[in-house]
């Protein structure tokens, strides 16, 4: 089997006692992706639980960039170790520079409740237009991440569709899985935001970017098949803005809830 590259970006290696490196994905001197230091984070969590247990959410805040040319230094912190739940804190840093900090919680699956919203007016995948995303993204493989975008609505009822699947083989492992949807989600993730004012980050009308995000995790998400990612963006003040996003599988069951936080300051001589 051969892994890929995205799934070698988040098979980290160990650096001590809790502590796991994550190789670096671009060239010196460029920005770091966000998505590849969260889903970096959460690779690092993962390593340090008992496999009976499985994420149930993640935790983001976005210090400072990084350098996408420089590798991660993940350090964890066993928070809590329960029955059935366990707590993990992880502080990401290049150097002595701290990007990252990270909160995870894992939990055993059991019985209980089940239910599950739909997609709005969900368009067949396989009909679409590979189209990418919406702007350069040279941190994602896009020979193995096949995605697809549809949006609708203005204003407020702005909604965007993003179909995604990897191409590449991956291990039957329900970690790495949902590794890959945090580092696939967050490109352009606050893009809503913005685009509910006729604007997009592609444009550079705005200082935008992630500042924190949250993702809940409801099922085992399979990312070599079609995983859908419906957003939204209800509220925007003070330069910040949030966008809201649940992501399906493709019989269309929820399997993620994200919030993504981000700042979006008008630039001089644009328009808001």
């Amino acid at each position: 089997m051969n892994p890929g590259v995205l799934a070698g970006l988040l098979t980290l290696a160990p650096a001590g006692a809790d502590v796991f490196t994550g190789a670096a994905n671009g060239p010196l001197g460029k920005r770091a992706y966000g998505g590849l230091l969260a889903a970096q984070s959460l690779a690092a969590a993962c390593r340090t639980v008992g496999t009976d247990r499985a994420p149930t959410a993640l935790h983001v805040q976005f210090l400072r960039g990084g350098d996408a040319g420089t590798p991660a230094r993940c350090d964890v912190e066993r928070v809590h170790d329960g029955r059935s739940t366990s707590s993990r804190r992880v502080l990401a840093r290049q150097d002595d520079r701290l990007l990252v900090s990270a909160t995870a919680l894992f939990a055993v699956p059991a019985p209980g409740p089940e239910h599950s919203d739909r997609p709005e007016r969900a368009a067949d995948p396989d009909g679409l237009a590979r189209t990418g995303p919406i702007g350069p993204a040279p941190a994602i493989p896009l020979g193995e991440v096949d995605i697809r975008i549809r949006d609708s609505g203005d204003g407020t009822e702005f909604v965007r569709q993003l179909w995604w699947r990897v191409d590449a083989d991956l291990r039957d492992d329900p970690s790495l899985h949902a590794c890959i949807a945090v580092y696939v989600t967050d490109i352009y993730g606050v893009d809503p935001v913005l685009a509910v004012h006729g604007h997009s980050m592609t444009d550079r009308s705005h200082h935008a970017a992630t500042t924190d995000s949250s993702t809940w995790f409801h099922r085992r998400i399979r990312a070599d098949e079609w995983n859908l990612l419906e957003s939204r963006s209800p509220a925007a003040a003070t330069g910040r803005g949030v966008m809201t996003a649940g992501m399906y599988d493709v019989d269309g069951v929820r399997v993620a809830t994200m919030v993504h936080e981000g700042q979006a300051v008008t630039r001089d001589g644009s328009s808001s």
